[in-house]
């Protein structure tokens, strides 16, 4: 994996852990980006799918909605054939009920012309490896 590619991909959690990202869509991901989350307003939500600029920008306008504070770091980063796969420790507060959490997510990357294409968030590392396919060079 290239260093563009790491620095890339920090440089995405740092603006959704500041904010910054809802004003960047365009800079950060492709018009037909999809995006599959894990927890969605803090809680766990199976089959919630965003699609495109808008769809981001209302997945972002949800999260800063719900969370008072929110910290997303990339804790391990690494490659598996087309994607990159992230770890994350996922810190947040919640607006209305002051809720600390803390979660670890397992993230499936895909990028086309630098910028995203699509993200899958995962709870198990073992789900974001395509079949067929091992995790490797980790940055």
């Amino acid at each position: 994996m290239s260093d563009g590619t790491a620095q890339f991909v920090r440089r995405l959690y740092r603006m959704f852990s500041d904010g910054s990202a809802l004003g960047a869509v365009p800079e950060l991901f492709q018009p037909d980006v999809e995006l599959r989350p894990l927890l969605i307003g803090g809680g766990a939500l199976e089959g919630a799918v965003y699609r495109g600029h808008d769809g981001m920008r209302e997945f972002i306008s949800v999260q800063n909605h719900t969370w008072q504070r929110v910290s997303i770091e990339p804790v391990d980063i690494s490659q598996a054939g087309e994607y990159v796969l992230v770890e994350t420790r996922i810190e947040a507060v919640g607006r209305a009920s002051g809720i600390e959490l803390t979660q670890v997510t397992w993230n499936r990357i895909k990028l086309r012309d630098g910028k995203v294409a699509s993200i899958r968030v995962f709870a198990e590392r073992a789900d974001t490896v395509p079949a067929g396919r091992a995790a490797t060079d980790p940055v």
